[in-house]
């Protein structure tokens, strides 16, 4: 996965996230057509697409969710998928959930030659790149109880 700084950033052969991206783009995807697993219209015109994608040679295995409003795309959501990484409430420890957050926090420095402009432990652990398309953050939250990677796209 490449492109982090660029906002263009390659997810797969089949399927590169940027600002520009619509909906039928995506649908149109190979990605898209082997690896979607859920659609959830929501009344205030956002909608959402979750899916789950196996790890490859040169792509580690993770979830995504992909928000549209207006048939374009404004947020991303990922997070990093592993045995070393809880998989559901059975065996959900936070001690788990933050060795993803670090994880997550290693893959971006790995991908992201500039230091966070935000990075703090409270109230929560959070960092944030900026970019002038948009933003990317690696972040843990207690009230859902998980760490994932943020795109938000301008």
């Amino acid at each position: 996965m490449d492109g982090w700084e660029s906002g263009v950033i390659q997810v797969h052969d089949s399927l590169k996230l940027y600002s520009g991206l619509t909906e039928e783009e995506l649908k149109a995807s190979w990605f898209y057509r082997e690896n979607s697993t859920e659609v959830q219209k929501l009344t205030t015109g956002y909608t959402w697409y979750k899916f789950k994608s196996d790890a490859s040679a040169d792509v580690k295995a993770f979830y995504l969710a992909l928000c549209f409003h207006q048939s374009r795309l404004v947020q991303a959501s990922l997070a990093l998928d592993g045995k070393e990484f809880p998989s559901s409430w059975d065996d959900w420890t936070e001690a788990g959930e933050m060795k993803r957050k670090l994880a997550h926090d290693e893959w971006l420095r790995e991908q992201i030659a500039a230091a966070p402009q935000i990075n703090r432990s409270k109230p929560y652990p959070y960092m944030e790149y900026s970019f002038p398309w948009g933003s990317i953050f690696s972040s843990y939250d207690p009230r859902s109880a998980s760490a994932s990677i943020g795109l938000t796209f301008t």
